[in-house]
């Protein structure tokens, strides 16, 4: 069977190519104690250098910063609690009790909030991540698996998974939503202490590694299989975000910079020590109005996100509801639509977005006078191999994923054959199979 890999890196390259930024009314935050600063999402030039007084709460090392609905939740490492503002800065409330050492927090499946523990002071559990809903309300927590240890942030990919990054295991693990460990993205050993992560565009995470052996600094690591695709070494880093112009921002004990990819220059911002970034939206956009159309529409197969009618004609569609709010990891219009999904479309004006408006799909999947009574194909989901039989020779088969990249293309000849997906992330995938009779395309899950 043919390798892999030399198409799953030009799958990745590109869909890298075909996504885009799609711009809010975003402001990036950090944690320059004593104070929160507010800085321009695009260019990273610093617009309020004092948005929140962080030193009128009794602050305990204050480390991550996030955006809950209609609040800024700001963790405290020293301090063993969650301080809760409003988009104006002002100060509500503190959640306090059955936290120690919390340092990154991150908004999991558009409920709740995962904090990263470490410690057992205060009733607290030790290593584990503690949930709570947008209220604050403690909704229990999960140790984290036995072979890692020291959570340090946590990140939603937005397609039913979080992961995790690790201080002293040194690893990026993946969780489901239930928060069960589905395995390891980047493995201990590879790095050393890793802080704040960010998911930079789909298939890249961006890392801010603090230690050395083998070496600190800004990392992309492959969000496939955890490989190093780039690598500027600078100091003992905290924080990392990705700017719209393409630069990074990176903090660590000597302040904020703005890192160049393409020549690997770093640029002084501010000069007092920093923690982590966070992505606010203060500006209260005006929602335009939500698309309008049929929620269920049928195709044939090969029809692709441009034949879905809607009302504007210009929207944006995303393959999740958790994308679709957030404006993250748009679809392109060649996406093909696949039998039973539901996609989401978004309104965009001046940069705000619409609420999203769901459409459920109907595709006829078989073409010709293909026999589905004849046809197997198992096992479904899949660790690896499936098994295919027809009654009639099947000349081609053809791997994609749902963004319609081609994964896989093979000549068959045979009435019987498999193909082995273990090379591939988890996933859903589109196997396409052509016998004399005509084609038929099958949905595969790989677990």
């Amino acid at each position: 069977m043919k390798k892999l890999t030399t198409l799953l890196h030009f799958a990745v390259l590109t869909m890298l190519v075909c996504t885009f930024s799609v711009q809010s009314q975003e402001r990036i935050a950090i944690i320059q104690s004593p104070n929160v600063i507010l800085m321009d999402a695009e260019t990273g030039v610093i617009l309020d250098p004092s948005f929140i007084d962080l030193d009128l709460q009794d602050p305990g090392t204050p480390k991550a910063i996030l955006q809950v609905g209609n609040e800024i939740w700001i963790t405290h490492q020293i301090g063993d609690k969650i301080d809760r503002y409003d988009l104006d800065g002002v100060f509500l409330s503190s959640i306090q009790g059955g936290l120690d050492n919390i340092r990154g927090l991150g908004l999991v499946n558009s409920s709740e909030v995962w904090v990263t523990n470490a410690g057992t002071n205060n009733g607290a559990p030790g290593d584990a991540i503690v949930r709570f809903d947008f209220d604050g309300n403690n909704l229990g927590f999960f140790p984290v698996s036995p072979e890692s240890d020291s959570p340090f942030d946590v990140i939603d990919n937005g397609n039913g998974e979080a992961y995790i990054s690790y201080s002293s295991s040194n690893n990026i693990e993946r969780r489901d939503y239930d928060g069960n460990f589905l395995g390891n993205i980047v493995e201990p050993g590879v790095v050393n202490f890793i802080q704040q992560i960010e998911i930079e565009e789909p298939g890249v995470i961006l890392a801010a590694v603090f230690s050395g052996s083998p070496q600190n600094g800004v990392y992309r690591f492959s969000e496939t299989d955890g490989s190093i695709i780039d690598f500027w070494s600078e100091g003992n880093l905290r924080g990392v975000a990705k700017l719209g112009n393409g630069e990074i921002l990176w903090s660590s004990g000597a302040g904020i910079f703005r890192l160049d990819p393409d020549t690997g220059v770093s640029t002084s911002i501010s000069g007092n020590s920093s923690q982590f970034f966070g992505r606010l939206n203060l500006d209260g956009c005006t929602a335009p109005p939500a698309p309008t159309g049929d929620t269920e529409q049928a195709f044939n197969e090969g029809a692709t996100l441009a034949d879905i009618v809607v009302d504007p004609t210009d929207v944006t569609w995303f393959a999740t509801e958790t994308d679709a709010l957030a404006g993250t990891n748009p679809l392109p219009l060649n996406t093909v639509l696949i039998d039973g999904e539901t996609y989401y479309a978004v309104n965009i004006v001046a940069g705000c977005l619409s609420d999203p408006f769901a459409v459920s799909v109907t595709v006829t999947l078989g073409v010709g006078n293909f026999d589905d009574s004849s046809f197997e194909y198992y096992p479904n989901p899949t660790n690896g191999i499936i098994n295919f039989a027809y009654h009639k020779n099947i000349s081609e088969i053809t791997l994609s994923n749902l963004l319609g990249q081609t994964l896989l293309e093979q000549k068959i000849d045979s009435n019987q054959f498999m193909i082995d997906l273990s090379g591939l992330p988890n996933a859903t995938y589109i196997v396409k199979v052509v016998s004399e009779e005509g084609s038929k395309s099958i949905r595969v899950i790989k677990k």
